[in-house]
């Protein structure tokens, strides 16, 4: 039984390698480079201790947040690409 064990994380493991190597050039997970990936939101880049644009967004609730609503405490803004479905 222990053998088995060891058969099937090895297949495991193969098969996400497998995965790692075909799936960034499949449109599910292509993603492009960094550059294209940030310049989604024109004029949204900064850096950190950097002062940020004016930026509003909406929240689950679809009521507006500003940055300005933040101002004086710590914040950590990330942005990811979504997949669509």
């Amino acid at each position: 039984m222990r053998g088995a064990g060891r058969w099937l994380a090895t297949l495991g493991i193969g098969l996400l390698l497998a995965l790692d190597l075909v799936l960034p050039r499949t449109p599910l997970g292509r993603r492009g480079p960094e550059a294209r990936v940030r310049s989604d939101i024109p004029g949204i880049q900064g850096e950190v201790g950097e002062r940020l644009p004016e930026l509003s967004l909406q929240d689950l609730d679809g009521q507006p947040l500003r940055l300005e609503d933040f101002r004086g405490h710590p914040l950590l803004l990330t942005f990811e690409r979504s997949v669509d479905w």
